[in-house]
């Protein structure tokens, strides 16, 4: 399984200077990426603990960095959660 969407790296690719909003679920626990986060220039919104992850703000050319990491599971876009 790809750990990010093809329409979404697209996205990126198109418009590598735009801000996105994004979910990066970890194999870990995601504290002790922060610090290579932040030295690339992503801003860590938010730290999940149920579900390792992080949520994001950074650019397409940032985020594209994101999947070549080894404790990356997964990129997606940070959008509203409904229930039903």
């Amino acid at each position: 399984m790809a750990k990010i969407k093809t329409e979404l790296a697209q996205q990126l690719q198109a418009k590598p200077n735009d801000t996105f909003k994004l979910i990066v679920r970890t194999t870990d626990n995601p504290a002790g990426h922060i610090p290579w986060l932040k030295s690339i220039g992503v801003e860590v919104t938010q730290q999940f603990r149920l579900t390792p992850g992080v949520a994001v703000s950074c650019t397409g050319n940032q985020a594209l960095q994101l999947p070549d990491q080894d404790w990356v599971l997964s990129v997606e876009p940070d959008a509203p959660v409904t229930t039903m």
